[in-house]
């Protein structure tokens, strides 16, 4: 690649650096882009006017979405990780692995609401997906560094749920300790995107 597997980011290896951030963004693209068209074809269809027929209540709806959408990027992030492992040579103690996967694993929840909320808008579900998708991940600094983005930027993308998404998963590849803030910040925005998704 342009950067070299062997270069250093952020103390550790580019390869594995960029591993992070593209199971993050498999993770977001089928949170906020995927799930929302389904959901939206499932409105358009009338099957949710008919789920509030039954007992289900919007916030059972909504959990439930999310709890099947985690399914999905377990299975997203266990094949970028295997792919990174074999092809780009990606290598870690095992722990590591176990961490990282866990924390990109139920890091997406919030993501995963995002999606149901954006499925609710209907006809203009598949728009909206792809440039929530598109924004968050260009100003979350999963397609580069945010020390590559101006200053500016680089601002902004501290309070991207994107970059608090990643960040975490960067610092135990590097062997740090997670950074609170970007728990208490993406638990967040899972409360409001759950609240909003299950409200609308």
């Amino acid at each position: 690649n342009q950067v070299g597997t062997h270069a250093r980011i952020s103390g550790t290896f580019w390869n594995a650096y960029f591993m992070v951030s593209m199971a993050a963004f498999g993770v977001v693209g089928s949170s906020v882009n995927t799930l929302a068209v389904r959901l939206a074809t499932e409105r358009k269809s009338g099957w949710v006017r008919f789920l509030r027929t039954t007992p289900l209540s919007s916030a059972g709806y909504t959990l439930a979405k999310i709890f099947t959408q985690l399914s999905l990027s377990f299975f997203i992030i266990f094949v970028v990780f295997f792919v990174a492992q074999f092809s780009a040579h990606v290598t870690m103690p095992p722990m590591r692995w176990f961490e990282i996967f866990l924390w990109l694993w139920i890091g997406s929840i919030p993501f995963a609401a995002l999606g149901v909320f954006i499925g609710m808008a209907g006809n203009a579900a598949q728009v909206l997906g792809t440039l929530v998708y598109l924004v968050l991940s260009m100003l979350g600094g999963l397609w580069t560094p945010i020390q590559a983005l101006p200053r500016a930027l680089q601002e902004v993308a501290q309070w991207m749920p994107t970059y608090r998404f990643a960040q975490p998963a960067w610092e135990l590849l590097a062997g740090r300790p997670i950074r609170w803030v970007s728990v208490a910040i993406l638990l967040g925005y899972a409360g409001v995107f759950s609240g909003l998704a299950a409200w609308i």
